[in-house]
């Protein structure tokens, strides 16, 4: 499937999370050249902005990254689900043992 096919279910995802529980989930991409790939990859970077109160101002938490569109969706849809407070599916046991090995950040409540 397509890279472009999964950016607006990320965005989706993304606004409402940030709408719904009034979050600020910031998606950045950035690039590097792999030289055991040979070609350029994108990581996608899950963001969350805090208010540091001992810098007086607004901080980026890393939650997640991954070079997988799939695993970004993924991840957002168990956040999604996190905050709502509904149990989060497990019907993927490859995503399962990706949440294991990376773990995940928790989001301030």
């Amino acid at each position: 499937m397509a890279k472009q096919k999964f950016t607006p279910i990320i965005k989706k995802l993304q606004k409402a999370i940030n709408v719904t529980f009034d979050r600020k989930i910031l998606v950045n991409k950035t690039q590097f050249y792999s030289d055991r790939s040979d070609k350029i990859i994108e990581m996608i970077v899950i963001k969350q902005a805090v208010w540091d109160e001992e810098k007086h101002k607004i901080v980026n938490i890393k939650l997640f990254e991954s070079t997988s569109d799939i695993q970004i969706v993924l991840y957002l849809r168990d956040l999604w689900y996190r905050l709502n407070g509904w149990k989060i599916p497990t019907d993927n046991e490859y995503w399962n043992d990706i949440k294991k090995k990376k773990g995940f950040s928790d989001i301030t409540p």
